[in-house]
């Protein structure tokens, strides 16, 4: 490691101590990956030691991983022994919870993790994460403790993501990139992080000024129109604790966003980048909404995984999102696929399928807004319209 490499990761620590988790003085932070892996891989130990130079005076613990434990529970279709690892881990979390701790959740991508197996095991194995997993998840949206998801480079997704470059540039390429987008190219990247999340929020409060009741959505395979409910909030992901405490629930972030009326969606849409879900790559996804629904789905590669997706429960094929993006930035003159959502969504404009999130309401119930299990982020090449 250079000790250029090494600064940037000191600095980059600081960015995520500070600026995302906000951690507090005395307060314990929990580095994991709960989402697809269960745990912080190997390759992050850097990453986390600097974290841990930031956070002097925390207590530090970190749930690592071990993915080929994962591919080789779903390959043998072992559903108790997946049930008792996700349990223990999610065990862990509710206990740090418990504690006051905040939470550091450090993505990787494994694309092919679990490529080949049959989608509707995959399927029964993400329910059986989320039975765990969701409560947990709910108590954090609502303002329980700080948390912030940060992509965490490795070889396999460095692999991914830059298959085009000789295989020893790829790592160093994504490292690029991902310190770029968390500004760690800056003079001061704290300095920089403050004044990039008050243009977000001054983009945000003149959406909120403006109660637009309507959005489209258009562009090459996409025509998508949309009714904002008459007590939308639109956000950002700077969000704030119960008690109080600001933070940025992921980084890097460029978007702002809001829940729409989940009866509203209406038109087409083709989704520009692969999307990752429960190990697997859904490539060139075509959907068609009526009535808030999706009537039609279909994708180039990953139908079967797309088809069981939807049908996850009554709210897997509706609209919980969506997002603006309202200027380019490292990510978008990338023109690259990242094939990992913190960058793909931040590229560009994006809807999500799935569970709305309730603070983009000010209605003490927010009947309008959809619900489900899933929550997974669609990047569209499209312009957007408000009304």
């Amino acid at each position: 490691m250079s000790l250029d490499f090494a600064a940037q990761l000191r600095s980059l620590a600081e960015v995520i101590v500070r600026v995302g988790v906000n951690l507090q003085p005395g307060q314990p932070l929990l580095v994991t990956e709960p989402y697809e892996l269960q745990g912080v891989h190997p390759e992050s130990a850097p990453l986390i030691e600097a974290v841990r130079a930031s956070a002097t005076g925390n207590k530090i613990e970190v749930i690592t991983s071990d993915p080929a434990r994962l591919h080789t529970l779903a390959e043998a279709n072992d559903t108790q022994g997946y049930d008792t690892l996700v349990s223990a881990h999610t065990r862990r979390m509710q206990q740090h919870l418990a504690r006051g701790g905040a939470f550091l959740f450090l993505i990787g991508s494994q694309p092919q993790l679990m490529a080949g197996l049959p989608a509707e095991r995959l399927a029964r194995f993400d329910r059986i994460k989320w039975s765990h997993l969701g409560p947990v998840i709910q108590r954090l949206i609502r303002g329980a403790s700080q948390w912030t998801l940060a992509p965490a480079p490795s070889p396999a997704w460095a692999g991914a993501a830059y298959v085009d470059l000789p295989a020893p540039e790829r790592l160093p390429a994504l490292w690029q990139t991902v310190l770029a987008s968390l500004r760690i190219d800056t003079e001061n990247p704290i300095a920089a992080w403050q004044a990039h999340l008050v243009s977000l929020a001054r983009r945000r409060d003149e959406l909120n000024t403006a109660r637009h009741r309507s959005l489209r959505y258009l562009g090459t395979g996409t025509d998508l129109t949309l009714d904002l409910p008459r007590s939308h909030a639109w956000c950002t992901a700077q969000l704030t604790t119960k008690a109080g405490v600001p933070f940025v629930a992921n980084l890097p972030t460029e978007e702002i966003f809001t829940a729409p009326h989940k009866n509203s969606a209406t038109g087409t849409v083709r989704v520009v980048r692969p999307v990752v879900h429960s190990g697997t790559v859904i490539d060139g996804i075509e959907l068609e909404f009526r009535t808030g629904r999706v009537v039609n789905a279909k994708a180039a590669t990953g139908q079967d995984a797309l088809q069981h997706l939807l049908a996850t429960d009554g709210g897997a094929g509706r609209l919980g999102e969506v997002a603006i993006v309202p200027d380019k930035n490292v990510l978008t003159r990338a023109g690259r696929l990242f094939h990992h959502t913190l960058l793909d969504e931040n590229a560009t404009n994006h809807i999500a399928l799935g569970d709305a999130y309730r603070f983009c309401s000010r209605a003490w119930l927010p009947l309008a807004l959809n619900s489900s299990q899933v929550h997974l982020d669609l990047p569209l090449d499209a312009t957007v319209s408000l009304e």
